[in-house]
């Protein structure tokens, strides 16, 4: 409470209402209470403001859809809706740490709202204690202390409802930040699929292949990368239609997928082409996996195939020049198939 003082008319010491000033706790409190105000308005624009994005961010998706949908295949639109994609999965990884960043301040003013309720506790204690001292004396006017010490009361209780109103919005800042950076990391894991056929992208793809690479050079341990080719994939398509065609892709990408390692990387590198790199393989074990490949995909749907070549890596191999000797070894596989035919 503040500094105690004496009564000018039964001279003992103590809390005058009407002579004492506000005390310095009571000021202190008051300040409390505007900087809190301020908190829960920024909270209040930080919020709108994440909103705001996460609208914003939906609306991209939903258009970046709508040109897919309406592209039909045209690769400059696909672009379009890709980079719209990529922005709004920028903004909502913006807004989870937006989200966080207000949890954590919405914790630290409920806190700052428990100090607040425990000092306006003690000071209706005093104010109690003061009253209860001076209860007899006919000179001292206690009502007002007694009035001032039930709002104490009643401001603290507030401030300890406001302060469990924080922690739950607290709470729900955390969940929608979380939220959010799980859909920010699905946006960038379908980014680097391939829409079709679920495997690597071609971009995402080399980048995998380039770290399979150094990781090969590293521990000098062998690396073998298989060109694969979808056998007809054109005649499927012109014959049976393109989603005849996109059957037989994603069956093959299925395929090597289950008969391959879960950390081999497979990646649809163009139309009717896939890469494998197979880490810690040999050439002659790359070339046993890929036939069993071939033998299931054919099993699986009669007169379906595939061809491939091999590369193993070379110590100073770049990610180009091992995807092309694969590729060459393809196209001599197949001269000697035609040849042999």
């Amino acid at each position: 409470m503040g500094e105690l003082t004496a009564c000018p008319r039964c001279g003992r010491s103590g809390f005058v209402p009407g002579i004492d000033g506000p005390s310095s706790d009571a000021q202190t409190l008051a300040d409390r209470d505007q900087t809190v105000s301020d908190q829960d308005q920024t909270w209040s624009d930080q919020d709108q403001t994440a909103s705001d994005r996460d609208s914003d961010t939906s609306a991209e998706d939903q258009h970046a859809s709508d040109q897919d949908f309406a592209a039909g295949g045209d690769p400059v639109l696909y672009r379009r809706s890709k980079s719209a994609r990529a922005h709004a999965e920028s903004t909502r990884g913006a807004v989870a740490v937006l989200r966080d960043e207000s949890a954590s301040a919405r914790r630290r003013t409920a806190e700052e709202r428990d100090v607040a309720a425990a000092e306006r506790d003690r000071e209706a204690a005093e104010r109690d204690r003061f009253a209860a001292e001076y209860e007899h004396d006919p000179d001292a006017d206690l009502a007002e202390v007694r009035i001032q010490a039930a709002r104490d009361r009643a401001n603290a209780a507030a401030d300890r409802v406001r302060a469990e109103a924080d922690r739950e919005a607290a709470a729900r800042d955390r969940e929608e930040s979380r939220r959010a950076q799980a859909e920010a990391e699905q946006k960038v894991r379908l980014a680097a699929s391939d829409e079709v056929t679920g495997v690597w992208t071609r971009r995402s793809g080399l980048v995998q292949i380039a770290r399979e690479i150094e990781r090969a050079r590293r521990t000098r341990r062998a690396l073998t990368v298989a060109f694969v080719d979808v056998d007809n994939l054109k005649g499927v398509n012109d014959r049976d239609g393109h989603a005849a065609g996109d059957r037989l892709l994603r069956l093959t990408a299925a395929t090597m997928r289950a008969k391959l390692r879960p950390y081999d990387v497979v990646v649809r590198y163009g139309g009717d082409e896939f890469l494998c790199a197979m880490p810690n393989i040999s050439r002659g074990a790359a070339a046993e996996r890929m036939t069993v490949i071939a033998s299931a995909l054919s099993a699986a749907e009669l007169g379906r195939s595939i061809s491939f070549g091999l590369a193993e890596h070379r110590t100073d191999d770049a990610p180009e020049e091992l995807v092309a000797r694969a590729d060459a070894d393809l196209l001599a596989a197949r001269e000697a198939r035609d040849r042999g035919a």
